[in-house]
């Protein structure tokens, strides 16, 4: 008969394993982001990283690929790819992206927002019902939409042009009674010159034939998951266009415009 363990082995045992999970939790609430929202305005569209590489840190977020070819929409650990002819497709992991954030998704919050709100209305509802101001939160909202308005860029080659002239370039979607999923992050202010202070939203049909950034939408019905992050992993490339760039401007205006859809 093998002898007991002494109890203050079993009580040191039982914290580590307790500190162990702990630990892994934290690590599934971290946002993961390789390069800076200014970086991606000043024209920084070189390849930084490989989906394989990065999806070691989620399977939920979005971003954009290499030479600023379409918007990347991560949802359940699948990648696609919004392109500006309208397609849409799941890419590879050794295609590679200049900007992408992600996270493990975790559904902690569920909200039941209004019947038939626009975004507009949309956005000042779930900001009056987050936990705090202070965090970031991965947000995912499935529903059905009476219609949904969205955007893709074209690809773009040497010598690259900001962001806010690409958009110029941009093509337009509209699809009605449409049912999808709306995939992204609200962040706090603070995060200017990082990542996209207020809301950040992709939109990806359920038949994964429509996508893009989105611009507006009215909700019929749908569910809204929140998922607070407690921390950021950034990782600043050591590539030559993103140490060169000229990151002191101040783009608030150019990220507005880009955002809204503006020409």
């Amino acid at each position: 008969m093998r002898p007991s363990l002494p109890i203050a082995f079993c009580f040191v045992a039982t914290q580590v394993l307790a500190t162990q999970a702990a630990f892994a939790q934290s690590d599934r609430d971290i946002l993961f982001q390789l390069s800076t929202i200014d970086a991606l305005l000043a024209g920084v569209y070189q390849p930084l990283a490989t989906l394989d590489e990065v999806l070691e840190h989620g399977d939920f977020g979005l971003g954009t690929f290499a030479g600023l070819d379409g918007e990347l929409v991560l949802i359940d650990g699948e990648v696609y790819k919004a392109a500006a002819d309208g397609t849409v497709r799941r890419m590879p992991g050794d295609t590679a992206t200049p900007f992408i954030s992600l996270t493990w998704f975790d559904a902690d919050e569920r909200l039941q927002p209004p019947p038939d709100q626009d975004y507009a209305a949309f956005k000042t509802w779930l900001e009056e019902r987050l936990p705090s101001p202070n965090l970031t939160y991965a947000v995912r909202v499935d529903g059905q939409f009476a219609k949904v308005r969205y955007r893709s860029v074209p690809a773009q080659k040497p010598p690259y042009r900001p962001l806010k002239e690409v958009a110029k370039e941009q093509t337009y979607f509209d699809s009605e009674n449409i049912a999808g999923t709306l995939i992204g992050f609200w962040c706090p202010s603070y995060v200017k010159g990082l990542n996209v202070p207020s809301f950040h939203l992709h939109f990806l049909s359920d038949d994964r034939k429509s996508a893009g950034h989105l611009l507006d939408f009215t909700l019929t019905e749908g569910e809204v998951t929140l998922d607070p992050t407690t921390g950021w992993t950034l990782e600043l490339p050591m590539d030559k266009a993103f140490l060169r760039a000229n990151l002191g401007a101040d783009r608030a205006k150019a990220l507005h415009a880009v955002e809204q859809g503006e020409q």
